[in-house]
């Protein structure tokens, strides 16, 4: 979890990348190290700068260190191993020790910011590596001190999707809406793979869909084209829908098409004539009707991908509170989020299950202070599925 308050971005706070648990050809003391990245902030954000940077391992004594100057802080055992890299700066973790045997738990504040991280369990000889602006974490060679092949910072751009799999679908097109709404085209992408949106265009249009490698489409997430994205966004009246203003030009209301181009490859197309809706209304190429639900995909979709990007199972629907475990598998090829909430629907634990992984995995329950309904959620990217828990007396 992140959470930058009081308006603070995202960028300017300090945030866990990488852990190495387990050496192999030295000792744990000599080889394992936490690494933080510490985004030097410009002259408008220095009020986000905190004097002290605190990090937290469990339930043991935060460690507290000077806020430092420079790109990453490196905690280690022993100041000699501090790499020589310029910008990197190091603390000592004194008697922590990081488990190289089960999950664990490390917290991070410095002023405003926080960041609280659920690691998986490490392999021996790797370290585990933030994957861009998520909770995910991948297994890889350790870098100490230097930029992650898998930085969270997205300048490594998104490994390229096959063909094959690809699900990316006009979902929405307002080819002829009513003055002074502008018109507006929705694509879905109903696929378990992140897309690079730069390496994405209406073919025939001007640019790609963003010249940024920061910039993705998530699992299963709707995005909103259009020429006036202000305008929509007034329109529409609320802002749970992702918009980006797309030089579209102006489409033909009587008889037009549009298709999604990467590179020379048709992803999707679709076309409409005076039969296909009466405008104003817009209409769902997928299935033929009239639509007005910008940013919503229901569950019937033709021609799209109707799976689920996971399978699973819990251990039992029906627990005892503190004295019943709930268990759950998992099988998917992408990773999972799993997270318990409360009735109220406030998350109380959450875990990031590896792709492929398989297996059962233990939810706590301890969180859980009274009886009543608990609900265990299951997601991948804007895939989410929800299992309500009954906790018994």
């Amino acid at each position: 979890m992140f959470l930058a308050q009081c308006g603070t971005p995202a960028f300017a706070c300090p945030r866990f990348v990488e852990f190495f648990a387990d050496p192999v050809d030295v000792p744990d003391q000599k080889g394992e190290f936490v690494e933080i990245r510490l985004q030097e902030l410009d002259e408008g954000a220095l009020e986000t700068k905190a004097d002290s940077l605190v990090v937290q391992f469990e339930d043991r004594a935060p460690l507290r260190f000077a806020y430092s100057v420079g790109s990453r802080f490196v905690l280690i055992h022993d100041s000699l191993q501090c790499p020589p890299l310029d910008g990197v700066s190091c603390g000592l973790l004194g008697p922590i020790s990081l488990p190289n045997s089960r999950e664990s738990v490390w917290r991070l504040s410095a002023g405003a910011c926080l960041d609280s991280v659920q690691l998986p369990k490490p392999k021996p000889g790797k370290s585990l590596q933030r994957v861009k602006e998520t909770d995910s974490w991948t297994v890889s060679e350790p870098t100490p001190g230097e930029l992650n092949s898998f930085d969270e910072l997205g300048i490594v751009a998104e490994p390229t999707v096959p063909d094959s799999l690809l699900h990316l679908v006009l979902s929405e097109i307002h080819h002829c809406p009513a003055e002074p709404e502008p018109e507006w085209v929705e694509v879905y992408n109903a696929s378990a793979h992140s897309l690079a949106m730069r390496d994405f265009s209406f073919c025939g249009k001007r640019g790609a869909w963003s010249e940024s490698v920061r910039d993705s489409l998530a699992p299963f997430e709707t995005l909103l084209f259009t020429r006036d994205s202000a305008l929509l966004r007034e329109y529409l009246g609320f802002r749970d829908v992702r918009l980006v203003q797309y030089p579209l030009g102006y489409l033909n209301n009587t008889a037009g098409s549009l298709a999604i181009c990467r590179g020379d490859y048709v992803v999707d197309s679709v076309s409409w004539g005076k039969n296909t809706v009466k405008c104003p209304a817009g209409f769902n190429p997928m299935t033929g009707r009239s639509e007005n639900t910008p940013g919503f995909q229901g569950r019937s979709r033709k021609g799209v991908q109707e799976e689920s990007p996971f399978t699973y199972k819990v251990s039992s629907r029906v627990l005892r509170l503190r004295k019943s475990p709930l268990r759950v598998y998992v099988e998917s090829e992408s990773p999972v989020s799993l997270k318990l909430l409360d009735s109220a629907g406030r998350p109380q634990w959450k875990f990031e299950v590896p792709s492929q992984s398989n297996a059962w995995w233990n939810v706590p329950l301890d969180s859980v202070s009274r009886v009543g309904v608990v609900y265990l959620s299951l997601s991948v990217g804007r895939y989410e599925q929800l299992v309500g828990i009954l906790v018994r007396p």
